[in-house]
């Protein structure tokens, strides 16, 4: 009997334990404060920006470019042979007049061979000319005196006059001709071994020194004419328009002081596919000029009235900017009166107007920006 009262007993406390754990949960669960939810406040994007100013904008091209040598040759071996020492040594920053011997190859393997077939040619002849008395003796004299005139050593004179097809037929029979041409190449082949100056420079590079053997294509060095020059230079292809041929222009050096001036003398035809410029030839004149000197200078292009100038890299896809009022972005349609490599001359600002000069991602109207000027 008691231990049938002190299970009951067990039970009814278990279960007042677990009735009031129940309710000390819900009233802890009910007493607790939600805070209230924060708003997202969105960061404002820092904007490099610029105030339009209408005015009249000069269309200025900035340039830079290499000078280039107009008179310039790429000396290279077209025979064979060991480079010889000349009154002059072939160095760079040497002097050659017109005319004066550059580089000499030894020539006396050909030159034997000259010497060698010019005796065959005197001996073709020397039994040639008595045929002729028989056989031509109209042509005989004019033979004659031509063997006497043949050196076995020196120049080979020209042929003579051949009179008729008779003569001509009568010479290419007996070889003579064949002989004559022969010895003309060997010569031309002789000439290849001296390579003298077209035109008065100074030597640039000089690849070889004297008992340098060299081969037919081997670089031998670079001979230029120093005084007169022209700049490479690029602009844009919208600029073209904007530059003539004729057209005079100032350019100084980056690496000192000095202000020299150029004529545009030609343009390209082609338009670079990954740039989209096009070549420019430039004319310069003056002195402490050097080839391979960097010049700058600027193209000046008249003006435009009633206009401000953007960077272009500002511009959207559709032709307009991006403003600022009351910190967020608005989009305005402009007129674009001129675009160069780096700015853009556009029509269409009010004066005083916020316009955004930075190219942003991902950005829309109304987005929230915070304006720096530039």
């Amino acid at each position: 009997m008691n231990d049938l009262f002190q299970r009951r007993l067990t039970v009814i406390f278990g279960l007042l334990f677990i009735v009031g754990g129940v309710v000390t949960c819900n009233v802890l669960r009910s007493s607790r404060e939600h805070p209230d939810r924060l708003d997202v406040i969105t960061a404002a994007r820092a904007v490099r920006t610029l105030t339009a100013e209408n005015g009249p904008v000069r269309l200025s091209i900035p340039f830079t470019g290499r000078l280039h040598a107009v008179d310039r040759m790429l000396i290279t071996a077209e025979v064979g042979g060991t480079v010889q020492r000349t009154g002059k040594t072939f160095r760079e920053g040497v002097t050659f007049r017109r005319g004066e011997v550059l580089l000499q190859i030894d020539n006396g393997e050909v030159r034997a061979q000259v010497n060698a077939q010019q005796s065959s040619f005197l001996r073709t002849l020397v039994q040639l000319v008595p045929d002729l008395r028989i056989d031509m003796p109209d042509a005989a004299p004019k033979w004659e005196a031509y063997l006497k005139s043949v050196p076995v050593e020196g120049q080979l004179p020209e042929l003579p006059k051949l009179a008729n097809e008779q003569e001509r037929n009568y010479m290419a029979g007996r070889g003579l001709l064949d002989q004559y041409y022969g010895i003309r190449a060997l010569y031309e082949r002789l000439g290849k071994y001296d390579i003298t100056a077209p035109f008065d420079g100074v030597v640039v590079s000089a690849a070889v020194e004297p008992g340098t053997i060299v081969t037919a294509g081997t670089r031998l060095g670079e001979f230029i004419a120093p005084g007169t020059l022209e700049l490479e230079t690029a602009i844009g292809a919208g600029e073209l328009s904007l530059v003539h041929v004729g057209d005079t222009l100032r350019l100084t050096s980056t690496e000192g002081p000095g202000m020299w001036q150029g004529r545009i003398i030609r343009a390209g035809e082609n338009i670079d596919a990954s740039t989209q410029t096009v070549k420019l030839f430039v004319q310069v004149e003056g002195k402490d000029l050097r080839d391979g000197q960097y010049l700058t200078g600027s193209i000046e292009a008249g003006a435009l009235s009633d206009a401000v100038s953007v960077p272009r890299s500002a511009l959207l896809e559709d032709g307009s900017l991006y403003t600022v009022k009351d910190s967020a972005l608005v989009k305005k349609p402009v007129e674009i009166l001129h675009e160069g490599v780096e700015q853009a001359v556009v029509r269409g600002l009010a004066n005083g107007q916020v316009v955004v000069t930075d190219r942003l991602s991902g950005a829309y109207e109304g987005l929230r920006v915070a304006p720096v000027k530039q």
